[in-house]
């Protein structure tokens, strides 16, 4: 099959799966830069939730490599080429591509070749010298998902947080509803954490929990939302963060409650998971509350007795937790489960030792009883949320590697 076919039958095929090709097959397979187009919806569509698109992402990106080191050089010097080489190459295209034709786009001291050599030092993962390039760039006065992009480099290249939140913002007002300002989003989700800036960071939460929560990315997001309510607790707004929680759909919803609540027990923080609970069981008792998944449940209930265990009540509460239906938690929570009650009867009945009532046998995956697990792919509890945004990591990492960001 020849180039053009093959470039033919990868429009048709995008344009089939997702919808997303509005140009004519003929005009694709003649034209890279409009396949480079197509691949920017299609990351849209990836956004989105769209798994078909996952699915499509790798050939096409293939495809557009093959037209861009195929292309006569005389055709870099329309503007619209050598723009949609640069932006194929910021979004994970083949380094080796567009170093090979920086030549073909100008002399060395145009503005297009320095975005080129920019992007290209960029994608070689030399941040600071592409940082320094950058400097002088205005993505507002560039514009566009191309002046976006450019603003999305730049804030994942520099190391001040004050320029990096600029960047992303702006790439967020130029490109809204698309894979740079869903990037954007999280990157600034993680900067408003290290400033301790409750109130930007649930704004920011806010917008990404209610626009890409079906984004395979959202796993990333969920570990920065969970991270930061805990480390901030005491300044963060609880009511606006369930608030947030609430307007995810479940399974998500669930898991991130859970995925809370477990982060605030192994800190420490009963008063936090107290919190959470009683919010969350307000919320159930609504006509119209989703089903909880019930290993969910079980873990969310597990979370709210270790938070009440209190010297008067730890008869109670370690009937209750005797209760649990143990089939429905991960290891790592029986073992959890285990411990507390453990230390509730050492309370009261001082013949029994501790130790005797904790399994012996390290925890599955290194994880130690009241200690984050290092594995946390492996907890149960996360399966369901994992299924929800997308499916196997290694899908995510495919993404990671369009994007090339630094994680």
């Amino acid at each position: 099959m020849t180039g053009p076919q093959r470039l033919l039958l990868s429009a048709a095929c995008a344009g089939m799966l997702t919808g997303i090709v509005p140009a004519a097959a003929e005009g694709l397979a003649l034209e890279p830069y409009k396949m480079v187009r197509s691949l920017q919806r299609m990351h849209d569509e990836i956004a989105d939730g769209d798994k078909s698109a996952l699915g499509m992402q790798r050939e096409m990106v293939k495809l557009i490599d093959e037209g861009f080191r195929t292309m006569e050089a005389a055709a870099f010097r329309d503007p619209k080429n050598a723009r949609a080489l640069i932006s194929y190459a910021m979004a994970g295209g083949n380094p080796k591509t567009l170093e090979s034709r920086i030549a073909d786009l100008g002399q060395k001291d145009d503005e297009i070749v320095r975005l080129a050599v920019a992007v290209l030092v960029y994608q070689k993962g030399a941040g600071r010298t592409a940082a320094s390039r950058l400097q002088d760039v205005d993505p507002v006065g560039i514009g566009g998902l191309f002046g976006a992009s450019l603003a999305l480099v730049r804030g994942l290249v520099t190391k001040d947080d004050e320029q990096a939140r600029i960047d992303f913002d702006t790439a967020r007002l130029l490109a809204p509803g698309t894979l740079v300002e869903e990037a954007a989003l999280r990157r600034l989700m993680t900067i408003h954490k290290r400033r301790q800036d409750p109130v930007s960071f649930l704004r920011v939460a806010s917008r990404y929990a209610r626009r890409y929560i079906a984004s395979p990315y959202a796993i990333q997001f969920a570990q920065e939302f969970v991270n930061a309510v805990v480390e901030m607790d005491d300044v963060m707004d609880m009511t606006e963060t369930i608030e947030i929680i609430e307007f995810m759909p479940e399974p998500y919803r669930g898991a991130v409650t859970v995925r809370l609540m477990r982060k605030a027990t192994v800190e420490g923080n009963t008063e936090l998971v107290r919190r959470i609970s009683e919010l969350s069981e307000t919320e159930t008792e609504m006509a119209d509350a989703p089903e909880i998944d019930p290993e969910i449940g079980a873990r969310q209930v597990l979370y709210a007795r270790i938070s009440e265990v209190t010297s008067e009540n730890v008869d109670k509460v370690a009937d209750e937790l005797q209760r649990i239906d143990r089939s429905e938690l991960a290891d790592s929570d029986r073992n959890l489960l285990d411990a507390v009650i453990a230390i509730a009867r050492a309370v009261t009945d001082p013949e029994p030792t501790v130790t005797a009532a904790i399994p012996s046998k390290p925890v599955p995956g290194g994880e130690k009883i009241f200690r984050e697990s290092v594995h946390e792919e492996q907890d149960k509890g996360l399966t369901g949320f994992d299924e929800f945004v997308g499916g196997a990591r290694e899908k995510l990492e495919n993404i990671d590697q369009m994007l090339e960001e630094m994680q």
